[in-house]
């Protein structure tokens, strides 16, 4: 059941609202990832209190709990990755290109899949 919000002043109250721990742990590992953040934002005095300031319920994770959630979420990708070529029927064409960054001294490897599928 999905309830309007209430606004009174800056204050926005939300009836039958459920927090999912888990689901914003997964998030932040997402966020980490797709924006290359270091694992030590989570040490951050400012980025925890900016979770408290959005969520207060919201458990501030440790950095090595954080590696343990984006390890699974790789895990998780990759066998998804894994059945959807295991189901595909035509070939697979796999080709790399690596790189490296003039003013960063950084190595950098693509890898790039292409295919038929079904559809």
């Amino acid at each position: 059941m999905k309830t309007t919000p209430t606004i009174s002043g800056k204050t926005v109250v939300v009836g039958a609202y459920t927090f999912d721990q888990e689901n914003a742990r997964k998030e932040l590992s997402v966020m980490v990832c797709l924006h290359e953040y270091l694992l030590s934002i989570v040490d951050h005095i400012g980025f925890r209190r900016f979770c408290n300031a959005l969520q207060a319920l919201f458990k501030v994770i440790t950095r090595n709990t954080l590696k343990s959630d984006i390890l699974k979420l790789y895990n998780d990708e990759r066998m998804k990755t894994m059945n959807i070529l295991e189901r595909n029927k035509s070939r697979v064409a796999i080709t790399t290109n690596m790189w490296t960054t003039s003013n960063q001294n950084k190595g950098y490897m693509a890898i790039t899949v292409l295919y038929i599928d079904d559809s």
